[in-house]
């Protein structure tokens, strides 16, 4: 896992999101050998590659995440309130139970899916990346 596998899990996202994710992930590359400095683990490129590769994943499930309960509570405070259904904006129906709601529904559910097929599902949480180094150096 690394880089390269980050973007081809990503390849279908839109342009923007996957930017997102990937600058994130160079970024924790360049800082790698700084957490296992910390972590008190000898770098390993293999390590390093596996921790990009969740630190991607998780920070897309961390955007997917918060837009899905956005819609979701504001969804269901609007059902409570107003009686409305159905939120619009230009072309987009962003009503809870809509089509975008339902496809930030299906890639949270593949990504838990793709974490736990890959046993990293318990670095997806906010474990810090030491640990998370130090958990991948000792084999789990």
């Amino acid at each position: 896992m690394s880089i390269r596998a980050l973007s081809e899990a990503i390849t279908d996202l839109p342009y923007a999101l996957s930017e997102q994710v990937l600058s994130y992930a160079r970024s924790l590359d360049v800082a790698a050998p700084e957490i296992f400095k910390d972590a008190g683990v000898q770098f390993s490129r293999e390590v390093a590659d596996t921790l990009v590769f969740v630190a991607g994943l998780r920070k897309l499930l961390s955007i997917v995440d918060s837009n899905y309960w956005v819609i979701d509570n504001a969804g269901a405070i609007l059902e409570r309130q107003q009686d409305q259904f159905s939120v619009r904006v230009g072309g987009t129906d962003l009503s809870r139970g809509g089509d975008y709601h339902y496809a930030l529904a299906t890639i949270r559910r593949e990504l838990v899916e793709l974490l736990s097929e890959h046993q990293l599902l318990q670095f997806a949480q906010n474990v810090p990346y030491v640990e998370v180094v130090r958990e991948l150096a000792s084999g789990r």
